[in-house]
């Protein structure tokens, strides 16, 4: 498995980047769900969209320090973890995009 090390190292970095781009997306729902104004949306988005670029460098410093550990376990359990914040992420949007139209 460990020829494939550099394969996943490099599939986490774009899982990585769609899950900020899922969230970059998903923030203005949910500033506007919880916000009791414009003004307050707008912050609660920005906030959270800034929040993003913290994630995404903690997932990519771990996965960083996975790869040049050479722990495929470690490498593994970032890719689930970050397959698991997309999959959530999913399934919050769904939600309120379902409770926006109803």
């Amino acid at each position: 498995m460990k020829p494939y090390l550099l394969l996943i190292f490099i599939l986490n970095i774009v899982l990585g980047l769609c899950d900020a781009s899922l969230g970059y997306h998903l923030a203005p729902l949910l500033g506007r769900r919880n916000a009791e104004d414009e003004e307050e949306a707008e912050r609660t988005t920005s906030a959270m969209q800034k929040l993003l670029s913290v994630v995404v460098a903690v997932y990519v410093f771990l996965d960083c320090l996975a790869y040049f550990r050479g722990s495929l376990v470690f490498i593994l359990v970032v890719t689930g973890i970050i397959v698991l914040d997309m999959i959530g992420q999913m399934v919050v949007r769904h939600k309120l995009r379902s409770a926006f139209h109803d």
